[in-house]
């Protein structure tokens, strides 16, 4: 954290994709607060400079969130972490900020947020963007589903039958009807199909559930997941 109002913060980019890291090192340099440097472009040995924000990717954010994601990048150092993504998914914000993300903004927000954000962070506060803030506060009145309610969801949108689930889980077929209920309801959802698609924007299912989901979908699979249920 950098604890002088006068002092320059060391910026590290650290984006994976070249046209949002070029895009970013020319919003920020201009301005006389940040020193920019640029992840496997800038010289930055073991006596470099210590970074005081590193603004990169969800996944990366995510990793550096942890001693030992940090370790192979001497530089970072006790930085703070500015994630800068398209991933605008809620369940996946809370899930960044909780782990200790200092900041969220979206890809193709406004450029005085993108400032406004590295600074704030800079000086140990935490930034959302506009977006961002909206859809924690949304989530917020929304029911949440419970771990159990999550688990059937997954296997029923993997396109697992009733029978499956409760055969897997452990539990009667009953108890899984009774759960896809709930979670249609708290959802808001008119169908199976339409509580596997509301998760999935929400990001209430883990990526590898939403892969086998989009591929059944792609070929031809929405209607067969819908009638599923029995």
């Amino acid at each position: 954290m950098n604890h002088c109002a006068l002092c320059r913060s060391n910026v590290l980019v650290m984006q994976p994709d070249p046209i949002l890291s070029a895009g970013l090192v020319a919003a920020l340099r201009p301005h006389s607060t940040f020193e920019v440097f640029v992840h496997g472009v800038d010289n930055l040995g073991p006596s470099g400079p210590r970074m005081d924000v590193v603004i990169t990717d969800y996944g990366n954010a995510m990793q550096l969130t942890k001693p030992a994601g940090r370790q192979p990048h001497g530089v970072i150092g006790e930085a703070r972490i500015l994630a800068f993504t398209s991933n605008d998914r809620e369940a996946d914000i809370r899930r960044a900020i909780e782990a200790g993300v200092h900041g969220y903004l979206l890809v193709g927000g406004a450029l005085n947020e993108l400032v406004d954000g590295v600074a704030a962070v800079a000086n140990g506060l935490r930034y959302m963007s506009l977006d961002v803030a909206r859809r924690i506060a949304d989530s917020l009145t929304r029911a949440t589903l419970s771990s159990r309610e999550i688990e059937v969801l997954s296997l029923a949108a993997a396109g697992r039958p009733n029978k499956a689930i409760a055969r897997q889980l452990g539990i009667e077929v009953g108890t899984v009807k009774s759960h896809m209920s709930a979670t249609m309801a708290k959802l808001g959802a008119s169908s199976r199909t339409d509580a596997a698609l509301i998760a999935a924007a929400r990001g209430l299912l883990e990526n590898d559930v939403l892969k086998e989901t989009a591929a059944r979908f792609s070929h031809g699979g929405a209607h067969e997941f819908a009638l599923q249920g029995a």
